[in-house]
Formats: structure tokens, C-alpha cells, sequence
């Protein structure tokens, strides 16, 4: 079993990570990122959004098990986070929850 919350530190500390819903749209629109993951609480036309333009962009969507407040601490972030997209990796493996949740 894979420690979110410490994959999630690795990858925005070796690799790339954008945080926030219109960064990670902005980025979905690209095509960059290779994984999002979104808040189980995020709202329904957000999460709608995202899915919508994540499909177009053959991008699997893992769903955090906590609140947009426990993604934000899991991020070491002061604040809540509805959606980040994972551009790089880095030394994390925060890509295998696309494959475990597949």
C-alpha cells in the first residue's frame, strides 16, 4: 500500500506538481500531466470538469479519501486543494495509484 501523503511530498519536492483547479485544467488542456488527483469532496461541476477534460487527455484521475482540507495538509499546503496534477513524478511513485485504482 502506497503512502499517499508521502508520495505526494516526494513528487512536489523532485518533480513537478501544479496545484489548484484552474492550474490543473490549465494543464489537463496541454495534455502535461500523467496523474490528477482531486478531493472526495470536491463539487460535482468541478469534479465534472476535470473528468470531462482528463478523458480527452487519456489522464487517469485517482480520488484522495480525505477532504480538500487533508489534501492541502498532505500537500504541506496552509490551505485546501480541490485538484493537483502530477506533471513529474520525480523519485516518487505516486503514479502507481493510477494502477492500484484502475
Amino acid at each position: 500500500m502506497i503512502d499517499i501523503s508521502r508520495e505526494l511530498q516526494v513528487a512536489i519536492n523532485t518533480g513537478k506538481v501544479v496545484i489548484g483547479f484552474e492550474e490543473t485544467k490549465k494543464a489537463l488542456l496541454t495534455g502535461a500531466p500523467k496523474l490528477i488527483i482531486l478531493a472526495a469532496n470536491a463539487p460535482k461541476w468541478a469534479r465534472d470538469d476535470i473528468e470531462y477534460y482528463a478523458k480527452l487527455a487519456g489522464v487517469p484521475i485517482f480520488v484522495f479519501p480525505g477532504s480538500s482540507i487533508e489534501l492541502g495538509a498532505a500537500a504541506k499546503r496552509p490551505h485546501k486543494i480541490m485538484a493537483l496534477a502530477v506533471i513529474d513524478a520525480g523519485q516518487s511513485e505516486i503514479l502507481k495509484l493510477a494502477e492500484q485504482h484502475a
